[in-house]
């Protein structure tokens, strides 16, 4: 007895990692990776949208809930209708829990004001609780399957940090799309696998408002026969064998730069994105033979701001990278390369780099050498009338 109490025991463990892998599947295809400033609060949320039908299941069957909340069969001794009534009011209570922390993962301006605001927002709750637990029940069967698929195609995935507002979706889409056939990679514009799509539908529709800066209403995939793209409201998500994978994840890097998608995902970061993606539309807006000394004292101050805000090392890079881009358009200009610097999702490599300098030091070099020709010219025609003169004052041939 003791040993298949203890094989039963292995088999639930075992069982419970299954479902705890399939679980974290689930939210990652779900909403991608979620910052870690909201990762905390997302978890609360998920587990908590599923604890609550596990216990409205177990108000209907006590022994059923507790094994599947605790592990353990319900003892002999605890009778039903307290158990019953404890589940009952988790019932009750856990939404609620829900929506405070639906409203304390929004940004501090974004939160409802007042008391009535508040309370209306955390009543919230219900639907939430209900659609997310709805949703992650459909996505935790979905999620292995979708996983297999990939597993079977050899498919590594690669996670791009990006913010992106709901109603600059379909817009990022379009400059990812730009962008990856820029560099070569082009794909064409699908809608994202059922298997994703409906689980959304049913938590936008129960959730509303409260999850529209993790899920998109509409989620769009960007597929080719070697890699697919899907973008999430705080994550891109790059599917493909290794090297392609990395290969469209470097593009993007490099081209998806100054849009309407944030790189960064702290406000700090985003500040400094904007100020950034400023200077550099305004290059791109000059007028010919415009001052960029205005331009260079911003980029200094964003410099000198970049060295003492607080951030991570993974933000210091995405912003120290765009700041040196915007160096290069700017010193490009004011070396008269270019008249204003290209838009970075259509320009191909060889028309922002080092080989468009070196292009130019060529033209330069012939230039310079074609200044000497009328020179040349005028010596030559001297030397000609000269000996022409000369010439004139000897006796004529006889023939």
């Amino acid at each position: 007895m003791a040993i298949v109490q203890a094989v039963f025991a292995a088999i639930l463990r075992s069982a419970g990692k299954i479902l705890n892998m399939a679980f974290g599947w689930a939210t990652a295809m779900l909403f991608g990776k979620v910052p870690d400033d909201r990762q905390s609060y997302l978890s609360v949320i998920a587990f908590g949208s599923v604890a609550w039908i596990v216990v409205l299941l177990g108000i209907i069957f006590p022994s059923v809930g507790t094994f599947l909340l605790a592990f353990v069969p319900l003892p002999d001794w605890v009778d039903d209708t307290w158990v019953r009534l404890a589940m009952l009011a988790a019932a009750v209570i856990v939404p609620i829990v829900v929506g405070v922390v639906s409203v304390l993962m929004l940004d501090p301006q974004d939160r409802p004001a007042g008391i009535v605001g508040k309370a209306k927002a955390v009543l919230k709750g219900y639907p939430y609780t209900l659609g997310l637990a709805i949703t992650l029940i459909m996505m935790t069967i979905f999620a292995p399957v979708m996983k297999a698929r990939a597993m079977l195609k050899r498919w590594t995935t690669r996670h791009v940090p990006v913010v992106v507002e709901a109603n600059d979706y379909h817009e990022v889409v379009g400059e990812v799309e730009k962008a990856l056939a820029t560099g070569g990679i082009t794909t064409r514009r699908e809608q994202a696998s059922w298997m994703l799509r409906l689980p959304t539908k049913v938590l936008t529709l129960l959730a509303g408002g409260a999850i529209e800066n993790l899920v998109a209403d509409e989620l769009t995939s960007l597929k080719s026969d070697r890699a697919e793209v899907l973008l999430h409201p705080s994550d891109l998500v790059i599917s493909g064998r290794e090297l392609d994978a990395a290969r469209a994840n470097a593009i993007i890097t490099e081209h998806l730069t100054f849009t309407r998608a944030y790189m960064t995902w702290t406000k700090e970061a985003n500040a400094l994105e904007d100020r950034l993606r400023r200077i550099w539309c305004g290059l791109r807006e000059r007028a010919d033979g415009a001052d960029d000394t205005r331009a260079a004292e911003q980029l200094a101050a964003v410099e000198a701001e970049l060295r003492t805000t607080e951030l991570s090392y993974e933000e210091w890079e995405v912003l120290f990278r765009e700041k040196l881009l915007v160096e290069r358009g700017l010193l490009q200009v004011e070396a008269g390369l270019a008249d204003r610097p290209p838009d970075l999702t259509e320009a191909r490599p060889e028309e922002v780099g080092a080989a468009k300098a070196a292009r130019n030091g060529k033209a330069g070099a012939s230039g310079s050498r074609l200044a000497y020709l009328p020179l040349v010219a005028a010596g030559a025609a001297a030397v000609f009338y000269l000996w022409r003169g000369v010439a004139g004052d000897k006796p004529r041939s006889m023939w």
